[in-house]
């Protein structure tokens, strides 16, 4: 069976700073190369070298580890920027980067692998979560999609390319070429229609894997299907939200997140079976249309009537408790009541529950009824005193209304 060979496509130059110009000096790598088992496991390893130098000339040397699994490269060129593998079994193991930025006598630099036994075995690997970040650019949406595996055990799983992959994740249907931080999927990973395979090799532990792609959509509609070819525990949707109304299928709607100034609508899925497919549609809202004139003037005495309700009701209260009488503050409550609608409407256009034309409608009605209310108000007249006035008796006490005797004196009135 082939195994995944170390790939050289990793850009070793951005890893270089600007050289100073100081004569070269010799420099030192050494490490170590441990197997989780097996310690004789280590024992001639072979260490691969790659770096470029200040110049941009290409440097690579090889050795491998003694019979405790130690390593020593020396006489490496500085300033300098190197990337180190352990090759074991065919599959390249990654111990990270090095970079000399100056030159000094003695650089060394320390370098650990671990290193472990390949398995065609697939079966417990596990697809913890993929995730979409959905935003719309150029009259595009463009598509960040990042998958997490966790392999539980000690072994590095790989399967040649003619054998099935050892995981799956599905891509929308009409997806552009993927793209990585690196410009080049990584090793084992192959896109074959709308499905990205992924042959290996995954390490012990959990691993994530980031790509992006346009995906086309009618104006600023959105059709598409999320499908689940290998069994995923989290599917989380984010999409940018512009004035959208999103149809996720059975995901669930979650709160909403927040990113810097930017709001997405968040749909989480939970433990989805394999060959699960789910219908997803991004529909933008249409623009807000100014309503009919009947519609109008509907919504403004609805909006003038509930505020004269909630404005006039606890005055009336006062008045029946014997505070200010009805009959003198009825052409204020009225103008007061006006007043308050023309507060509640601004408050909605500021809280965008009302367009500008519609804020505008509304609010010249609201202006003209209450011009008319002062009106009202300055052409009515004044309290006339009532007619009726009960007379006091002989003894002074002022009766009530019915009385036919005097409660002081008895005598009839």
């Amino acid at each position: 069976m082939r195994r995944a060979r170390s790939s050289k496509a990793v850009p070793l130059a951005a890893l270089l700073l600007v050289a100073l110009a100081a004569p070269a000096r010799a420099a030192t790598i050494e490490g170590r190369v441990i197997h989780p088992t097996r310690a004789d496991a280590a024992a001639g390893t072979e260490i691969v070298l790659l770096g470029v130098n200040r110049n941009g000339e290409s440097i690579e040397r090889k050795t491998r580890t003694d019979s405790t699994g130690q390593f020593r490269l020396t006489g490496l060129a500085t300033p300098a920027a190197y990337l180190v593998e352990a090759m074991y079994e065919g599959i390249g193991f990654p111990g990270g980067s090095v970079v000399f930025r100056e030159s000094a006598p003695d650089a060394t630099r320390t370098v650990t692998f671990h290193i472990y036994d390949p398995s065609a075995d697939a079966s417990r690997l596990v697809l913890r979560k993929v995730r979409w970040a959905l935003e719309r650019e150029a009259g595009v949406y463009r598509v960040r999609q990042g998958i997490t595996v966790y392999n539980p055990d000690l072994n590095v799983v790989v399967r040649d390319d003619s054998e099935p992959p050892v995981l799956r994740v599905g891509l929308p249907v009409g997806h552009a070429a993927l793209e990585t931080a690196h410009a080049t999927l990584p090793a084992g990973a192959r896109v074959r229609g709308d499905t990205l395979e992924l042959h290996g090799p995954v390490s012990p532990g959990e691993h994530q894997l980031q790509f992006s792609y346009d995906l086309a959509g009618p104006g600023a509609d959105l059709v598409t299907a999320i499908s689940v070819p290998d069994p995923v525990e989290t599917l989380e949707i984010y999409v940018r939200d512009f004035g959208i109304v999103v149809d996720a299928g059975p995901l669930h709607p979650a709160r909403p997140v927040r990113d810097a100034d930017t709001i997405y609508q968040r749909y989480v899925g939970f433990d989805l079976d394999a060959k699960t497919r789910i219908p997803f549609r991004v529909r933008a809202l249409p623009p807000r249309s100014a309503p009919p004139s009947w519609v109008t003037a509907f919504l403004s005495a609805l909006v003038a009537a509930g505020s004269f309700f909630f404005v006039a009701q606890p005055v009336s209260a006062a008045a029946a408790a014997g505070g200010v009488p009805a009959s003198e503050t009825e052409g204020d409550r009225e103008k007061q009541a006006l007043i308050a609608a023309l507060r509640d409407l601004e408050h909605d256009f500021e809280t965008g529950k009302l367009s500008s034309e519609d804020r505008d409608r509304l609010r010249r009605d609201l202006r003209r009824e209450t011009l008319l209310a002062m009106t009202r108000q300055q052409a009515a007249p004044g309290p006339t005193p009532p007619t009726d006035t009960l007379q006091p008796c002989r003894c002074g006490r002022v009766p009530q209304t019915g009385d036919r005797f005097c409660a002081a004196c008895g005598s009839p009135l």
